[in-house]
């Protein structure tokens, strides 16, 4: 289709030389700056807290196109005004990865949904709920899922359930 389903998102624009402060260097910024020069410019980057984690979801087999997913680069350029775009020539970037570490063995809760139907001529409800065995999972982690359907109604109701689709979503709330 030649749709693109991209966005770039600027989460930090700063200029780094000239500055009014001079940051603290690190040893490893002063080792550079010994072995590159004097003109060289330490800096120091604090990617958002908020920022979510890098992600890349892999195409299917007849998907086209690269992978999707979250991306961050550090991107440094020279010019002479904040306004001015940068060019190729005198640009020079990076790319970052944000992990999340998830420490096991924290208390989390069990993630749960219950839902009710009721009937039109008779009285009481059905009612499912379908819980997880953990709140989070890793690659290849098997997801165990726990039903329990109750009948609080008078009528006689066949259980068949069918698992053809089941879909799992991330939500990132920035």
């Amino acid at each position: 289709m030649g749709l693109q389903f991209s966005r770039q998102l600027y989460l930090a624009l700063d200029q780094i030389y000239p500055t009014d402060q001079t940051p603290e260097k690190s040893q490893l910024q002063d080792k550079l700056v010994r072995k590159l020069g004097d003109s060289a410019i330490p800096f120091t980057f604090d990617l958002p807290e908020n920022a979510p984690p890098s992600v890349t979801l892999q195409p299917g087999t007849d998907d086209q196109g690269s992978p999707l997913g979250v991306e961050y680069e550090l991107k440094l350029f020279v010019a002479d005004s904040k306004e001015e775009k940068p060019h190729r020539r005198n640009s020079v970037s990076m790319a970052i990865r944000k992990l999340q570490y998830y420490q096991p063995g924290s208390l989390t809760r069990q993630p749960s949904t219950v839902v009710s139907k009721g009937f039109v001529l008779s009285p009481g409800k059905l009612q499912l709920e379908v819980t997880l065995d953990k709140e989070y999972y890793f690659h290849g982690d098997k997801i165990a899922v726990q039903m329990v359907a109750t009948n609080h109604s008078k009528k006689t109701i066949r259980y068949s359930f069918n698992f053809s689709k089941m879909y799992i979503s991330r939500r990132v709330v920035m």
